[in-house]
């Protein structure tokens, strides 16, 4: 437990670092395409010309603005840390990495919409929508998507057979039981 707590503050600090803070060009690029993505996507469950840019126009003098912070990144690379932290097959932590990307992108789309909606009503929904609604989907997403992460690994199963002489360990990958041998 703790190596993976460590593991993942440190992935948690290199993956902010090189693809969010400012303090790295790529991240520039890549936080750029994903509100491009973003505001993209959004539009297609927006009314037509309900989105300019990145903005969200409620009324002529009210708009929600998509920006680096709206954009999904966050809530996924928070994901992405915790499947790189927990021990499980390079093959599966990259398997869950895209379909996490997919899944937590799409929540977040819903998520910019749902927020939307709750301000076409009434502005003064914008806090209580954003701020707890719709953040608590995506942290309730990322939390699920781990969950599963963790429950559908192979994990490594030690077989434990005592002879007179000696105790041998048998490691092969098969799913993990609760039998001991």
């Amino acid at each position: 437990m703790k190596r993976f707590l460590l593991t993942y503050w440190i992935g948690i600090a290199l993956l902010f670092a090189i693809f969010y803070w400012d303090i790295s060009p790529i991240s520039t690029t890549i936080n750029n395409i994903q509100t491009n993505l973003t505001a993209f996507l959004t539009s297609l469950i927006l009314p037509l010309g309900m989105l300019e840019d990145y903005k969200i126009f409620i009324d002529p003098h009210y708009a929600l603005v998509i920006e680096k912070a709206c954009n999904g990144m966050i809530p996924y690379l928070f994901f992405l840390a915790s499947i790189i932290a927990f021990p499980s097959s390079l093959i599966h932590k990259a398997k869950w990495a895209v379909m996490g990307y997919f899944f937590i992108t799409t929540i977040n789309i819903f998520r910019i919409w749902f927020v939307t909606q709750f301000v076409l009503e009434e502005k003064s929904n914008f806090s209580l929508a954003h701020d707890y609604l719709g953040n608590g989907l995506l942290i309730l997403t990322g939390l699920i998507l781990f969950t599963s992460f963790v429950k559908t690994r192979t994990k490594t199963k030690v077989v434990i057979s005592q002879t007179t002489t000696k105790t041998k360990l048998n490691f092969s990958k098969q799913p993990m039981t609760h039998n001991l041998i």
